[in-house]
């Protein structure tokens, strides 16, 4: 037997989830992250940033964790300073991020190479 599902109502619609949280453990460092995904909205804001160009794949990965890190709030220098640190631990949180939002993975800073 299959449940009865309920049809989407315009009414509905305010009443929805929001966008997911997820808590990612830096096992390496000993801390943990607090992850928000974005709205779709906020997805097509980004991408058409990319597409005018006015950002790169290396600013997009960068503004994607001032969005979507939400514990710590980082900073743009915060950001800076942490890509300072183990490239492999960045493309970790980068990872998540994607998952989270469904992008279907993240890109490595060699894919990027010209």
């Amino acid at each position: 037997m299959t449940k009865e599902i309920k049809r989407l109502a315009v009414s509905d619609i305010a009443k929805l989830p929001n966008v997911p949280t997820k808590e990612v453990i830096i096992q390496e460092w000993g801390v943990s992250l607090l992850l928000q995904g974005i709205t779709k909205a906020k997805q097509v804001e980004l991408a058409k940033l990319v597409e005018d160009k006015q950002v790169d794949a290396f600013d997009y990965q960068k503004i994607l964790l001032k969005f979507c890190v939400i514990e710590p709030k980082l900073q743009d220098k915060d950001i800076d300073e942490l890509y300072e640190k183990d490239s492999k631990i960045i493309d970790i949180i980068n990872s998540e991020i994607a998952e989270l939002n469904g992008f279907g993975g993240s890109a490595q800073a060699d894919e990027f190479q010209e």
